[in-house]
């Protein structure tokens, strides 16, 4: 029997309990109720163990909250490192293809010129018209590697901003779960305190009903 049901038993008795006359004094089987509290005493350690095992339980949950929170977040911070790393990879890689093409059309369009102004019959205008292939090579070129840098800013500029919502996600993971495994517990506490709180006050209620405020029998 709980401690609950041993207080309601000590309330039957006192209620089923015989009325002095001319006295707010009520005659009670003393021995049944000396046997609730002797059980009271026995079973309340027993409850309160119960409720210190309920207690070390959800703190374990809470830890476990925090580490899967902590682990979560690190995930994320690991994946946005690779996003960030990948993208800076690819730009890298755009830009040195660019570079690469740009350079090759240099030395095509300058061996173009040496050909033209050696095969040339009139020297002045082949070597013009060389100048002006290499002047349009050269600005081509240009824009090749302004267009590959580009791309590659607006790679790592995706790239860091997907990392950086990850991480804003997981970061908002984390705290909700935190913030649900305390709360949980909080309840716990509140609602195992207020039992126990509970019923200590009515035993000490029945031990006054009983023996009064100075601790002898009525």
């Amino acid at each position: 029997m709980n401690v609950q049901a041993l207080l309601d038993k000590i309330e039957d008795i006192i209620a089923t309990g015989s009325k002095i006359p001319l006295s707010n004094r009520v005659a009670v089987d003393a021995e049944a109720i000396k046997q609730c509290i002797e059980d009271i005493r026995y079973d309340l350690p027993i409850e309160i163990d119960k409720a210190k095992e309920i207690v070390a339980h959800h703190n374990n949950l809470i830890t476990k909250a925090n580490n899967e929170a902590t682990s979560i977040v690190s995930t994320a911070h690991d994946d946005a490192e690779n996003m960030v790393g990948k993208a800076k990879d690819k730009a890298a890689g755009i830009v040195a293809t660019a570079e690469s093409n740009a350079k090759n059309t240099l030395e095509t369009a300058s061996q173009q010129a040496r050909k033209m102004v050696e095969n040339a019959e009139v020297t002045k205008l082949a070597q013009k018209y060389a100048d002006e292939i290499r002047a349009k090579a050269e600005a081509e070129a240009k824009n090749i590697i302004a267009n590959a840098h580009s791309q590659a800013d607006a790679i790592i500029l995706d790239g860091n901003n997907r990392a950086k919502e990850v991480c804003e996600k997981a970061d908002k993971w984390s705290t909700e779960i935190r913030n649900g495994a305390t709360a949980f517990v909080d309840d716990i506490m509140k609602n195992t305190d207020a039992v126990l709180s509970a019923n200590i006050a009515e035993v000490r209620k029945a031990h006054q009903s009983l023996f009064g405020n100075n601790g002898s029998k009525k």
